[in-house]
């Protein structure tokens, strides 16, 4: 953004954000990155004709060109559309790949967005009113959903899951349990790292069959030592001397993130820690963490959840009986950090 700009040129920057988002969005869902990065250069005659994308091609011809114009494409005077350092990232193999977070955030986190007036007037969540029923429950009603939502998180949680893995020591504990951790990726990369270490994902009972179904090439050995379990994290939580909660906590009014707290504080086992990985938004006055605040309008359009200032945090441990030891940011794609915590 230009600095320079006058502010109804910077406003403008900012409101047509939301037409690069759907736009990119469309393109990813549509597969064209990975193709541009396996044939190189394509015209979207090219795409069309030869690659099948479904799309008419003249529309997708202005749409790539749009692309181009933020550095998502490089675009020649053939009309050939190539890949950039940012295509990259919308590929299913980069090792860095935002594609099912971009493909999500157009799909039907775009239709929940809508209710963010009725959002902001009524003080709710809009989810059922745009979905017909609330997020978790339209999962389980839609099986491609609940898939694209655990590919999504994983996405979006490569570089927190390097946080963890960098600045969380397990060399000491037996046994963590990933609470609501989806296709179970944390876990096993931490049961990788720690050959005597043993992992358990809980989450609901619908998602496990996914996430069991990708751990098959897996070697015996880490498969002997992952366990997955679907249930509810709010009713009972399994024994660990370790708890995780990875981009958890955030989804939850302060009610239901005490209730697990406390969950995981009556099923600890031994002197453990807790670890939650969520953004910790600057105080009131610090202008910071643009990416953390916007995430939390996401989740006050979405579900009763928000993001939490370190006092919100100190709030909910202390009320379920932790103290926290230490904040440590990670920088990964909201700028969340490592909650760690232990009884107090």
């Amino acid at each position: 953004m230009n600095p320079e700009a006058a502010p109804q040129e910077i406003v403008m920057q900012m409101l047509v954000g939301a037409w690069v988002s759907q736009t990119i969005s469309t393109i990813t869902r549509l597969d064209i990155p990975d193709l541009i990065k396996l044939h190189g250069p394509q015209s979207a005659m090219q795409l069309t004709q030869v690659h099948g994308v479904k799309a008419n091609t003249e529309f997708l011809a202005r749409v790539l060109r749009a692309c181009a114009s933020v550095g998502v494409f490089t675009e020649d005077a053939e009309g050939k559309f190539g890949a950039t350092p940012l295509s990259d990232v919308l590929t299913l193999d980069s090792s860095v790949s935002v594609k099912k977070l971009a493909e999500i955030f157009g799909g039907t986190w775009w239709q929940i967005w809508a209710g963010c007036p009725d959002a902001l007037t009524t003080g709710q969540p809009q989810t059922k009113n745009q979905l017909g029923m609330e997020y978790w429950d339209y999962c389980q009603a839609n099986p491609k959903e609940m898939a694209d939502f655990g590919a999504a998180m994983q996405s979006n949680s490569l570089n927190s899951l390097r946080g963890v893995l960098k600045h969380c020591d397990l060399s000491e504990s037996k046994k963590v349990a990933d609470i609501g951790g989806g296709f179970g990726h944390l876990a096993l990369e931490l049961v990788r790292k720690y050959p005597h270490l043993h992992g358990i994902v809980l989450d609901m009972p619908d998602l496990i069959p996914i996430a069991k179904s990708k751990i098959v090439n897996e070697t015996e050995d880490i498969i002997d030592r992952i366990q997955f379990i679907g249930g509810d994290m709010f009713e009972d939580v399994p024994a660990a001397d370790v708890y995780i909660m990875k981009l958890v906590i955030h989804d939850w009014d302060d009610a239901k993130c005490i209730q697990l707290l406390k969950n995981c504080h009556a099923k600890m086992e031994g002197n453990g820690r807790i670890i939650c990985v969520d953004a910790v938004l600057p105080p009131m006055g610090n202008v910071d963490g643009t990416a953390a605040k916007f995430l939390d309008i996401n989740m006050m359009i979405s579900c009763p959840g928000k993001e939490r200032t370190e006092e919100q945090w100190q709030y909910i441990y202390s009320q379920a009986g932790w103290k926290i030891t230490s904040i440590q940011p990670i920088y990964d794609n909201y700028g969340t950090s490592i909650v760690e915590g232990i009884k107090s």
